[in-house]
């Protein structure tokens, strides 16, 4: 069943922080900065009658000033939430800006909590949206607008949504900083009210929450009220796992991925390579290198044709190390985080080796005591001592992070090598890198990976049905058939116990989402001549669909598609079937 059916109601995101005109010396502009007109894509055209509907509503910082495209944190939410975590949403408002897929908002430029306030209702009535953004307040304390009384104003303008709709559930934000100390004086002083006037609320039974936007800093910002597209970013890093939890209908929500592949989307590009945070006698692997290796490589991969590789040479016995940057984040950790990543190492020397992370306060995943799946630290020195990494193959490492660190923000993702009683060299793989929030029971590693599949005639030779089993989403890498009846068979290669199917459609590769599959079922057989339904979907309008399934013994997995298309063309196009258990 459509996960849109088990809605808990409207959602209504909250984010405070209007910034824009005020005193002459940090005037933002009156009215949007010209930018060539955005249109409503097809997709949303299509979903319109399916999907969650989010107003970004607020001030210049939801309409995008300070980008160069004007996309706000709207077009890296868009793409969490939609490419990655794969749930149908609609974006919705009067005002069109930014280079996403789907560009309406509600952002206008100098508007205090008062002017919103003037015109919400209008705008709720018509939208009548199902998640809201309102970022406010930035330009109260700007213009330095009656602000002893802004929190009781924040405080009117949630009771004025909430009794709009009142089973909105409304997400509030704190506001970003200022570059400027008398402003962020007061924006520190409003801050300081807003979770109690949320707690407060919640209290007395709205559908009110709260996020922080107080880890960002004046270094993520294009001038002194507007953040940069990387402070953009992290806003939408902070909004996602809790618009995510809202909409949790028992998916996995992955908030950070990377197969380090070209192109991929969602897949996270490196902020670094071969960018050394700290290291301790460790050199080049050979050939005049002088320190560790830490970069993509098109060499060996878990999924696409990318991987990150690693390398050094250790030149102690009794003390050795070295960490290397690799992504710049900003990814709040909550007690279901959990971290997931592949390594590939290619000697013993190379199985000390981990993914770490730097937190916002100072310390590392490393020293935080975080175990995997078999009990073994997630620090590179005992990874290697645990025994459980194998050399030349590749090894699935998982840790819930969440257990220890909650509470904190991720930073940076570094990886690290670690191996204080031995020398040499060593050199290996890192691999599709999650971080995300785990909402389900673990049901096992994909059985489908590379497995031998069949299916109906492709649209194009490079869009062949193998796709469907490569593990990556990226390159266009997708099967598309349209020839009927459209279908798909993986054999597991042994009678395997299925607890899960996940299908990624045209969304997670880019396409538009009116292209996503709406009809289709899933059957199973141990024989590939007795089959039973184990999945039947009729209408859906989501980018990446989860079946849990009670478990089933099955050998062979068929998709059989009967509309591929969100207007019920049958041309299919789908990126991954992914098939869990044990």
């Amino acid at each position: 069943m459509p996960r849109l059916s088990r809605l808990p109601g409207a959602i209504l995101l909250l984010t405070l922080a209007l910034a824009g005109i005020a005193t002459p010396a940090h005037a933002a502009p009156s009215a949007p900065p010209s930018a060539p007109p955005a249109s409503r894509s097809t997709a949303q055209a299509a979903l319109a009658g399916g999907a969650v509907k989010i107003m970004p509503l607020g001030d210049s910082i939801t309409y995008g000033v300070g980008s160069p495209t004007s996309s706000s944190y709207r077009a890296a939410l868009y793409t969490t939430l939609v490419r990655q975590v794969g749930h149908a949403i609609d974006f919705v408002g009067s005002q069109v800006s930014g280079s996403l897929p789907d560009p309406d908002n509600e952002g206008h430029s100098g508007w205090r909590i008062d002017q919103i306030a003037a015109s919400l209702d209008g705008w709720l009535a018509t939208y009548q949206p199902s998640i809201v953004t309102l970022h406010i307040g930035t330009n109260d304390m700007n213009q330095n607008y009656q602000v002893g009384t802004a929190p009781a104003r924040l405080g009117a303008l949630i009771d004025q949504i909430t009794a709009d709709l009142p089973q909105a559930t409304v997400i509030v934000a704190s506001l970003i900083p200022a570059n400027d100390a008398a402003i962020q004086s007061r924006i520190d002083t409003f801050n300081a009210a807003v979770p109690g006037l949320v707690s407060t609320r919640a209290s007395a039974g709205k559908k009110v929450r709260f996020v922080d936007m107080r880890t960002l800093t004046a270094a993520d910002l294009a001038d002194t009220l507007h953040p940069s597209d990387a402070g953009y970013a992290k806003m939408a890093a902070i909004f996602a796992p809790a618009v995510a939890s809202v909409l949790d209908d028992g998916r996995d929500a992955p908030m950070f991925t990377s197969g380090f592949e070209q192109g991929a989307g969602v897949d996270a590009v490196p902020t670094w390579s071969d960018s050394i945070a700290n290291a301790v006698n460790v050199g080049g692997y050979c050939c005049a290198l002088t320190a560790m290796e830490a970069g993509p490589r098109q060499e060996t991969a878990h999924g696409g044709v990318r991987a990150l590789m690693y390398s050094g040479n250790d030149t102690s016995a009794t003390q050795s190390y070295a960490y290397a940057r690799i992504f710049d984040v900003h990814l709040p950790v909550s007690a279901a985080t959990e971290l997931s990543y592949w390594i590939y190492p290619q000697q013993a020397m190379g199985t000390y080796a981990a993914v770490d992370l730097f937190f916002t306060d100072g310390s590392a995943l490393r020293d935080s005591g975080a175990v995997d799946q078999f009990g073994v630290r997630v620090h590179p020195q005992f990874q290697g001592q645990g025994g459980h990494l194998a050399v030349n193959q590749w090894n699935h490492v998982r840790s819930q992070i969440g257990a220890v660190a909650a509470g904190k923000t991720i930073d940076q993702i570094r990886i690290g090598y670690d191996q204080p009683a031995a020398t040499g060299q060593f050199r290996g793989y890192f691999d599709d890198i999650v971080l995300g929030e785990r909402h389900s029971a673990y049901a096992g590693e994909d059985l489908a990976f590379r497995r031998p599949v069949t299916g109906s005639a492709p649209c194009a030779t490079a869009e062949a049905v193998a796709n469907l089993v490569d593990g990556t989403t990226a390159g266009n890498s997708k099967w598309c058939s349209g020839a009927a009846p459209v279908t798909a068979q993986v054999d597991l290669g042994r009678t395997a116990t299925v607890q899960r199917i996940v299908v990624r459609h045209a969304v997670t590769g880019g396409e538009d989402a009116a292209y996503d599959t709406r009809a289709y079922a899933i059957s199973t057989s141990v024989d590939g001549v007795t089959w039973s339904t184990a999945v039947t979907v009729t209408a859906n309008a989501d980018g990446v669909t989860w079946h849990q399934i009670a478990a089933r013994s099955a050998r062979y997995v068929r998709l059989d598609v009967s509309a591929g298309e969100q207007g019920g063309a049958a041309v299919t196009r789908i990126y991954a079937l992914e098939i869990y258990g044990s």
